[in-house]
């Protein structure tokens, strides 16, 4: 991690959403309330901290206007718009450039793939959201960095999906609906490349035959949370292909895993300066403000916290519903920033609320 190119960045960030006539609403509003100056008082990562844990609540109500710089509200042409899945209560909506979107979503996969030689050219079964998550329209643009045509697409709503109980027969009836729909595409097209969550995964490979599942040669994992022994499983199944998985969200983008080996740690790093990762003890009975003031060490798991640094869009300190390890990068990949191990979601025991992430 190049401490020196996230610093740049974070200054000529923070030039952007405080200034006073180009600058963003919510974040001018911020500084005055807190009384600094964050374009003076601001020169470290460490600093980030005067701000205090980010609003979600305000995130959730306010207008998405109030969270953009002034001075890119002439360009709302450019603006990707997109809202998260609602998990943890209300969905919160954040915009990217079209150069963020990429830089945020397409070009971490794509360095990736291609170090993993991951297949070109071949068609995609997409099974997942296309709206109102970013995912759909990630997955339409890795298929095309890889010279693929759009993907065959199997369409469902996460947002009703986690209303179901796991037990119902309205749920039962609704994933069997996916996966008829998935079978059909696989079995009279020639599907090479599947992405979809884990848990869709696990429940396809049962129904494709060993033809099929011999045919697939890349598999991209998203969406829900990926263990070792969920990854082996589907790993046995699929003999022939090239795995890469991503830990991410609508909010910050994806982050790739580099090894693709089911019975490793799965590593997940940002690529470039414009997103921070940290780690903050798990203890139920500290605020977050103390949280922030006592991070975890590397190595230590923590509940993940997050910064993104955009010109569209700025979040800071963003309390994340998944724990994990803090972890550098390996040497050679001197370019990415630092990344998280094994991410899984909190514990209610640990200060968490219960998760249903269901099949996304």
């Amino acid at each position: 991690m190049d401490k020196k190119a996230y610093e740049k960045r974070l200054k000529s960030i923070l030039r952007i959403h405080f200034d006073p006539n180009g600058g963003t609403p919510y974040w001018l509003e911020k500084a005055k309330e807190l009384g600094i100056s964050p374009t003076e008082d601001i020169h470290a990562l460490e600093d980030l901290i005067l701000f205090g844990p980010m609003d979600e609540t305000a995130m959730k109500n306010r207008p998405i206007e109030d969270f953009v710089p002034r001075s890119y509200w002439a360009k709302k042409s450019k603006w990707v718009i997109a809202e998260t899945g609602g998990t943890m209560g209300h969905p919160i909506m954040t915009v990217y450039d079209e150069e963020e979107f990429r830089q945020a979503f397409i070009d971490p996969f794509v360095t990736v793939a291609r170090y993993r030689n991951f297949p070109k050219k071949m068609n995609w079964l997409w099974i997942g959201p296309n709206g109102p998550h970013i995912i759909g329209t990630a997955a339409i643009a890795c298929a095309r960095a890889l010279n693929s045509p759009n993907p065959f697409t199997v369409d469902f709503d996460p947002r009703w999906d986690k209303k179901l109980s796991p037990a119902s027969i309205g749920f039962r009836r609704y994933f069997n609906h996916i996966l008829e729909q998935s079978l059909r595409i696989i079995e009279t097209q020639k599907v090479g490349i599947i992405f979809s969550t884990p848990k869709v995964l696990f429940e396809l490979k049962k129904r494709m035959s060993a033809k099929d599942r011999e045919a697939i040669l890349g598999i991209h994992f998203g969406g829900t949370e990926l263990n070792r022994e969920l990854f082996q499983s589907i790993a046995e199944d699929f003999p022939n292909a090239i795995f890469i998985s991503g830990y991410g969200n609508t909010l910050f983008g994806m982050c790739p895993e580099f090894k693709g080996d089911p019975h490793s740690p799965l590593d997940y790093f940002p690529l470039g300066p414009r997103l921070i990762f940290f780690a903050v003890p798990l203890d139920p009975d500290m605020t977050q403000e103390e949280k922030l003031k006592n991070p975890c060490a590397p190595g230590e798991c923590g509940q993940i916290v997050f910064s993104r640094l955009d010109q569209s869009f700025l979040i800071l300190n963003f309390f994340e519903r998944d724990q994990g390890e803090l972890i550098s990068p390996p040497d050679s990949f001197r370019e990415w920033g630092m990344g998280i191990r094994n991410p899984h979601p909190l514990s209610p025991r640990r200060g968490g609320i219960n998760v249903n992430e269901a099949l996304y």
